[in-house]
């Protein structure tokens, strides 16, 4: 019987067999790799109420209703400009939790869609269309994008056929998750609730100085802030723009996001190791408006997070 099967393969119930073994092993590996990627989901909404546990409540708006005179009698330009920044906090807090809702959904759903054109930046189109290279295009958007031979020969034909890659596939492509690609969208969200801390902590340093006369921190921060655009609309807009896409563009949204990023933490990431005085004004300025949040917790979740990505940086260096 064994001899008869190696003549002429396993038959067709052993085929089905091997079928389902297979299917069904995928299906287990698909679902443990799921539970680890909720896991980081988890770390980030703890009480599990679909909510990113982050500073929320309107205290930094509280406390500048409650200070607007004095503010005034120093400079009546500075309530609009502060306004400007509350504004700001509030469609940050809107922007974390829609970038929280869509990882979680890329999870679910098991992959996330990027804009082709941000593919391509990197690729000399022009070159392979003149020198008529259209293997090694097929390639290189292979290589690039990490898909399979076909779907990369069926792009780079409709790119042949239409010559424009947002005509392509609506303009963005569904890339399924890895265990790097998700990592990274977690480090980036993790490094943005952070980003959104510290410009709370410096906005309550901020206003509490003022209003106390300690115009050497003020200026400090106030400098800072102003080069960040904080005091006009154009953080505001990026961040607007940002929201409108992240449902349909996740994977761009996220690198926009990094690069803000890393703008505010090398502008202001110095100014986040707060003194004891200034602990003391932002905790006094939040007690008087009954806020909720634990100044020194506030702090403390900046300075720690400040010194892991010290601690990462160094490691990254390090190799």
């Amino acid at each position: 019987m064994s001899i008869f099967k190696s003549l002429f393969g396993p038959s067709k119930e052993e085929k089905e067999r091997l079928e389902r073994e297979e299917k069904e092993r995928l299906e287990i590996e698909e679902k443990e790799k799921k539970d680890k990627y909720l896991e980081l989901v988890r770390e980030l909404d703890k009480d599990n109420n679909g909510t990113i546990d982050v500073v929320e409540g309107n205290d930094f708006s509280n406390i500048l209703k409650k200070n607007q005179e004095k503010i005034i009698e120093i400079n009546r330009d500075y309530i609009k400009q502060f306004v400007q920044v509350s504004n700001y906090l509030k469609l940050k807090r809107k922007s974390l939790q829609n970038v929280f809702e869509s990882l979680n959904n890329a999870i679910n759903e098991g992959g996330i869609y990027t804009s082709l054109d941000s593919y391509f930046k990197g690729i000399n189109v022009q070159e392979h269309v003149m020198n008529n290279s259209k293997l090694a295009f097929v390639k290189e958007v292979k290589e690039l994008m990490g898909i399979g031979l076909r779907e990369a020969k069926e792009i780079v034909d409709e790119f042949y056929l239409t010559g424009d890659f947002k005509k392509i596939k609506g303009g963005k492509i569904f890339r399924p998750l890895d265990e790097y690609l998700i990592m990274e969208h977690f480090e980036v969200l993790k490094d943005d609730i952070h980003i959104y801390n510290l410009l709370l902590v410096q906005s309550l340093n901020m206003v509490a100085s003022l209003v106390k006369n300690d115009m050497i921190t003020f200026y400090e921060i106030y400098e800072k802030f102003d080069e960040l655009n904080m005091f006009d609309s154009k953080h505001e807009r990026d961040l607007r723009n940002h929201l409108q896409n992240v449902n349909e563009n996740l994977g761009d949204v996220m690198n926009q996001i990094q690069i803000m990023g890393e703008n505010v933490i090398s502008s202001i990431g110095e100014l986040s190791m707060i003194t004891e005085e200034s602990s003391k004004l932002i905790s006094d300025g939040l007690d008087s408006v009954n806020s909720s949040i634990q100044a020194n917790n506030l702090i403390n979740s900046v300075q720690t997070y400040q010194l892991y990505r010290i601690g990462k940086n160094i490691k990254s260096l390090r190799g």
